[in-house]
């Protein structure tokens, strides 16, 4: 039986198709439907064979300090966009006229907008310049830290490990000092204090330390940080004792050691065994040289105090053949110092630089520190002058920024030790900003963001100086 209800529910059924049909079939409407079928129905997404555009990609502030964020906008059509920076950092979504903001500055970066639809790109690029004020902020933590070892972390943290931290002995202690909340915390514990010791980063985040003075008799074992969680595990055991040694980490992730107190010898540490292995003999001893890796895999030992009637200013070591080979020496006074102390960087176009240092004075009465500076070629594996710093220094802390390296306290002629900083560029040195308390032996580490974390070291009397200091 029908219902009055169900012959309701068939009249109004009839009734929305007769008003609907000519709705839907409308030309205005049926046009607007064919639009969104060939539109795919995308967001901001254009017919086929439509270039996107772009009006303008800008940011207020042209330069910006270390640290700071910028602010990018970008007006465009016809696509989906994304901002892409020289470090391959990605910023996405992307809306027209909407600003987004960047990380933390640490150096000056360049940001290229893409824009992509109707399988065409367009693109347009802004160059963001990054500088520092000059500056120097006192946090209000204070830490004693003495011969410790500070090592950049691949988050932009700093790790801070070991070291003579005011106790009576040795600390074992890694902390992490966070560039974004300024604080430390306590990560981790090595198996033995050590002081005096090298850090060296591997790709994978780990860190190999070795060397130096240590508080427990456990023998001459290296360990392993892992920079993320602080777990320390066993690094194998060198073949022999170091102190006043050098380590640098070879382009295939393994670690050259050289050197050391009254050693000639080199060993290579290997991550996939974790194991030591001798490799040969630099022409004499050498104590606090540097080793700097070469663009071409090879691995630049200079400098390094040494009582050997004849002294090599610096010698090459190739891992492929395990040899080292003395470098040649032009025959005058800058280079028959026996340089120590001081500081090497490789430059972008695989020159180094080896700044400073300190020697013994032809009587042998006292170390006095060195102005020149040292360039080494690898193109032709030649030694020459670069100009000089703007005073003699020794035991800096020194930091690259690019093709530049800033020089912070340390031994002046005038001062010991100094408080005074120098940044050298291209051959010519100018002065920064006195640190606010005079240091040596101390570190200065690069941050994430750029700031500069300077920690620890001797004052005059030797003793701790205890002011944690970021410059920007």
């Amino acid at each position: 039986m029908t219902t009055s209800s169900d012959r309701a529910a068939g009249t109004f059924a009839r009734t929305a198709a007769r008003l609907l049909v000519p709705i839907l079939w409308s030309p205005l409407v049926l046009v607007a439907a064919l639009l969104i079928t060939a539109c795919g129905g995308g967001v901001g997404e254009p017919p086929a064979g439509t270039a996107p555009t772009i009006t303008s990609f800008s940011s207020p502030a042209a330069s910006h300090f270390v640290g700071e964020r910028a602010q990018l906008t970008a007006v465009f059509a016809g696509g989906v966009a994304r901002i892409v920076s020289d470090s391959g950092a990605v910023i996405s979504p992307v809306a027209s006229g909407v600003p987004v903001t960047t990380a933390p500055l640490a150096a000056p970066a360049r940001f290229t907008l893409i824009v992509e639809g109707g399988g065409q790109a367009a693109r347009r690029e802004i160059a963001v310049n990054v500088g520092y004020r000059d500056r120097y902020v006192t946090l209000p933590e204070r830490r004693v830290l003495q011969y410790h070892a500070a090592v950049a972390a691949g988050d932009g943290a700093v790790l801070v490990i070991g070291g003579s931290r005011g106790e009576s002995t040795l600390s074992t202690a890694i902390d992490r000092f966070d560039p974004a909340t300024r604080s430390f915390t306590r990560l981790g514990s090595l198996r033995t204090g050590r002081a005096g010791h090298t850090a060296t980063r591997l790709p994978d985040g780990r860190i190999l330390v070795l060397g130096g003075a240590t508080g427990l008799q456990i023998g001459n074992v290296a360990d392993l940080i892992d920079e993320r969680t602080g777990a320390v595990s066993h690094g194998g055991t060198p073949r022999r004792p170091r102190n006043r040694h050098a380590a640098v980490a070879l382009a295939d992730g393994r670690v050259l050691v050289v050197g050391g107190l009254n050693d000639n010898t080199a060993e290579i540490w290997d991550p996939a065994t974790s194991t030591f292995r001798l490799v040969g003999h630099m022409q004499h001893t050498r104590e606090w040289p540097t080793a700097t890796l070469l663009a071409d895999g090879r691995v630049l030992v200079a400098g390094g105090h040494s009582e050997a009637p004849s002294y090599a200013v610096a010698e090459v070591f190739d891992p492929r053949s395990e040899r080292f080979t003395a470098l040649a020496a032009p025959a005058t006074p800058a280079f028959a110092a026996r340089r120590q102390f001081h500081t090497a960087h490789r430059l972008s176009d695989g020159r180094v630089l080896i700044l400073g240092g300190e020697h013994e004075d032809p009587l042998r009465e006292r170390l006095l520190p060195l102005a020149s500076v040292v360039q080494f070629d690898p193109a032709t594996d030649t030694l020459s002058l670069r100009g000089d710093l703007e005073a003699p220094r020794s035991v800096a802390a020194a930091v690259q920024l690019g093709d530049d390296v800033a020089l912070f306290g340390g031994l002046t002629p005038a001062q010991a030790p100094a408080a005074s900083a120098a940044l050298y560029r291209n051959g010519a040195p100018r002065p920064l900003a006195a640190m606010p308390v005079a240091r040596h032996f101390h570190t200065a580490t690069r941050m994430g963001d750029g700031r500069i974390l300077i920690l620890g070291g001797d004052d005059a009397r030797q003793e701790p100086v205890s002011a944690v200091v970021i410059y920007d």
